[in-house]
């Protein structure tokens, strides 16, 4: 939410002392003690895929890697073997089997040829086939020099459908590798059968699947998740401050202290895995951001800590570059130096008789920090230009990676540095590297052969151990290159009623297991 409808929720919620928000009452109701009631602003159709269809390696409230329908795994050098959890059905009454893990790839690779899915999430990358050994097992073969370092994070995304499900799509795959539910039927494994979707995803109504593999879960008998459709953000507190909802996952900093006052409330706040901050276009023709002095004392420009206090509350987390790798290689973020700045610029050959001009382009969700920013450059004797992008449309149209194709080139962009805030959610700290990756994606800087190196080092390691130490030392690398304007990291803060408030969540920012809540009698 933006800064400026942050404001407007809290004289909304003001108000709200005096006059109940009409419609709210007749929306929710109470629920059973075994109804869990969420309202997920944050892609509500991929929280209610997440508790209808399993992957085989799924992740846990903490970000771990952890067996799902893959009880375990072995990885060799050419392949990887898979022992599939036996006694596991579908909602459909099909047995989950070895030949239900081939069927699925089949069935996604057909489809992944028509619509490419994210890369860095395509298990095509690195699987050339999978060959069923028994009723439960599977080998997957790899590519040579396939992306075998991002296996686990394949297999997150490949989830497993029922046959009923081929068969209401004509064999279709959903493109994206996304396990988005709008529609109801007999779709997966997981702990939930969806049983009514109504506002073409604005309430999903979900019940217990009396088959599940996992004894003793879910936990509760019936999930409605609200999307943003049927409750709007100032609605979603006062159904919170009502106790009209168990849990909300799209809070924001200026509303915490409202909800301090309220004892029933809880809240917790966690960090996404990944996250973009701003970045610097260099492939804009004749930009001065091409000069690594230029990029460098825009950096010591910006005072982060107040930026910290001033955009954030203080909830969110300073990074040195853009992800948590930083930490471990002792990266601090760069400092706020304004004489080193002046002096970088002078020798730019920039000053007062020429100064540094530049494009900033920022959605207006982000209008705050953007403004923030720019108050601080100009402070510095840069000129800036804004330029906002209002519609979700126009802002994809800029930034997003599958809108930039040879009709739409980054290098027609007018925008130098823009503030996009955008998170990634994927579990793998190899998602936003992947932008700055060769020519393709949504990168926004010249070609630069060693990051590209160390990329493909990443991908291509055996272990995650090795993954993970090719990726900071590229994280190093571009540091170093100054190649964005790395701030910090913005919490997901979930509030929730206190009959839930014993529940982890996960910190990716989605509500991935549900099916684990327990409410408190």
């Amino acid at each position: 939410m933006s800064s400026r409808l942050g404001k407007l929720a809290v004289c909304w919620l003001v108000l709200l002392l005096v006059a109940f928000p009409a419609g709210a009452a007749e929306h929710s109701g109470e629920a059973p003690e075994d109804t869990l009631r969420v309202i997920a602003h944050i892609a509500a159709s991929w929280v209610v895929g997440n508790s209808v269809v399993e992957p085989m390696v799924g992740v846990d409230n903490e970000n771990r890697f952890v067996p799902r329908l893959a009880e375990r795994w072995e990885i060799t050098d050419t392949h990887m073997d898979l022992y599939l959890r036996q006694g596991v059905v579908f909602h459909d009454g099909t047995p989950f089997t070895s030949r239900s893990v081939l069927h699925n790839w089949e069935r996604y690779v057909e489809t992944a040829a028509q619509v490419a899915p994210y890369s860095t999430l395509d298990l095509r990358m690195a699987v050339r086939d999978v060959e069923p050994l028994g009723d439960h097992m599977v080998r997957m073969h790899f590519k040579p020099d396939g992306y075998v370092g991002q296996m686990l994070v394949y297999l997150r995304a490949f989830y497993m459908y029922s046959p009923s499900y081929f068969e209401h799509t004509a064999g279709r795959y959903p493109p994206g590798n996304q396990a988005n539910i709008l529609q109801v039927g007999p779709w997966g494994t997981g702990p939930y059968i969806v049983r009514e979707i109504s506002g073409g995803g604005a309430l999903s109504t979900l019940e217990r699947n009396p088959d599940y593999w996992r004894a003793g879960y879910p936990r509760t008998s019936r999930l409605l998740i609200h999307g943003p459709a049927a409750v709007d953000s100032q609605t979603a507190y006062q159904w919170m401050i009502d106790g009209k909802a168990d849990l909300f996952d799209a809070g924001t900093p200026s509303m915490l202290p409202l909800l301090a006052g309220h004892a029933h409330l809880h809240r917790v706040i966690a960090y996404p895995t990944s996250h973009l901050t701003t970045l610097y276009n260099t492939r804009k023709p004749d930009t001065p951001l091409s000069d690594i002095r230029v990029r460098q004392a825009l950096n010591f420009l910006v005072d982060r800590h107040t930026l910290l206090r001033y955009v954030s509350r203080d909830t969110a987390r300073m990074v040195a570059f853009i992800l948590p790798l930083d930490e471990a290689e002792g990266l601090q973020p760069y400092p706020y130096d304004p004489q080193s700045a002046q002096e970088l610029l002078a020798e730019a050959g920039f000053g007062p008789e020429n100064p540094l001009s530049i494009v900033v382009g920022y959605f207006i969700s982000e209008e705050k920090l953007a403004l923030a920013i720019t108050a601080m450059l100009r402070a510095g004797g840069v000129e800036v230009e804004l330029e906002r992008y209002v519609t979700r449309q126009e802002y994809y149209q800029r930034i997003k990676n599958y809108t930039h194709g040879p009709d739409n080139p980054i290098e027609a962009e007018r925008w130098d540095l823009s503030i996009v805030q955008s998170g990634l959610y994927t579990n793998t700290v190899a998602t936003h590297f992947e932008a700055f990756f060769n020519d393709g994606g949504n990168r926004w800087i010249e070609v630069d052969h060693q990051a590209d190196d160390l990329f493909l080092a990443a991908m291509r390691a055996k272990t995650p151990e090795g993954v993970h130490d090719a990726l900071a030392e590229m994280e190093i690398h571009l540091y170093d290159q100054h190649y964005s304007m790395p701030l910090f990291i913005w919490p997901s803060i979930f509030v929730m009623n206190r009959r839930i408030a014993q529940n982890s969540f996960s910190g990716s920012g989605y509500l991935l297991n549900l099916g684990e809540i327990a409410i408190d009698p």
